[in-house]
């Protein structure tokens, strides 16, 4: 393959946009697909080619990169077109938990398709530099004939040959995300059960909290403000959403979930009392009224 390969999108909401809009910069042709058509059009104006169906999709890229909702749409979307997947490289960038990641991989190795999982830690703005940092594991020939194309992507770090190990390394890190030290502790916990010293979790923890720690000071406005309507980031629903993941993922490998479930109860509170679409720092009034 070129240095500047063909690359296939499925997948365009704020992060397969971003993505998308990356890969023109950098020289790649990208064909796109997304289940509402009418978000393909922006990126066909500025380039890219869009697809009908999935199957002229991957049919189109050298490298299928898969960004969808979930792990019940990515195989929706690609059983059927497994055939024409077969010459492809496919890398599923869609947040799924490590059993879910080994999975998919034990799928495209029953149908002969080369395939990597990835995990962005990152948000679609940061696509491009080098602070958006995204773990691949599975496939390494996969790794390897992809690079060129993941490379503009951020930091792309290969973990190694179990394809859950990049999910499971994202879900330990968004966990210190939203505990701070006690997340810090359940990464070594999670990452430990596949013989990752915590000393070394240690160090990609402190590497990603130097970065969310930035936002501290706005989290501080809007609960010195109060204004939390409308949420101006994550609201409570999303939030409860994503740290029910976070606990499914530490249950797969047979760590408790314990510094975890508080806060999601914290969450819960909010929601079922008509809370939930504003922002998530509001679980400090529960903190304070306790």
């Amino acid at each position: 393959m070129s240095s500047k390969q063909s690359v296939t999108v499925l997948g365009l909401g704020t992060m397969g946009s971003a993505i998308t809009e990356r890969l023109r910069e950098t020289g790649h042709a990208t064909t796109v697909w997304n289940r509402t058509a009418a978000k393909t059009e922006p990126h066909v104006k500025a380039g890219s080619t869009a697809a009908a169906t999935v199957a002229a999709a991957v049919t189109a890229g050298d490298i299928v990169l898969v960004i969808l909702l979930d792990h019940a749409a990515v195989h929706e979307h690609l059983e059927p077109v497994a055939v024409d997947l077969k010459d492809k490289v496919v890398v599923n960038l869609t947040t799924t938990t490590p059993n879910e990641a080994r999975a998919t991989a034990a799928w495209a190795a029953e149908h002969g398709i080369t395939y990597l999982d990835g995990a962005i830690l990152a948000v679609p703005e940061m696509i491009g530099a080098s602070e958006a940092l995204i773990f691949y594991s599975g496939d390494e020939n996969a790794h390897a004939l992809a690079l060129p194309a993941l490379e503009s992507l951020g930091t792309a770090r290969f973990e190694g040959g179990d394809p859950g190990i990049a999910s499971l390394k994202d879900m330990a890190l968004l966990s210190s995300m939203y505990l701070m030290l006690n997340g810090y502790l359940q990464a070594a916990a999670m990452m430990r059960t596949v013989g990752v010293p915590a000393a070394d979790t240690a160090v990609d923890v402190t590497n990603w909290l130097s970065v969310i720690l930035e936002s501290l000071p706005h989290f501080g406005a809007i609960i010195d403000e109060g204004a939390y309507d409308p949420a101006a980031g994550q609201d409570v629903n999303f939030t409860r959403s994503a740290l029910a993941s976070l606990i499914t993922a530490s249950r797969e490998q047979g760590v408790g979930a314990d510094l975890l479930e508080p806060a999601k109860a914290l969450l819960d509170e909010l929601a079922a009392t008509g809370r939930g679409s504003g922002d998530w720092p509001r679980i400090i009034e529960l903190l304070t009224i306790k």
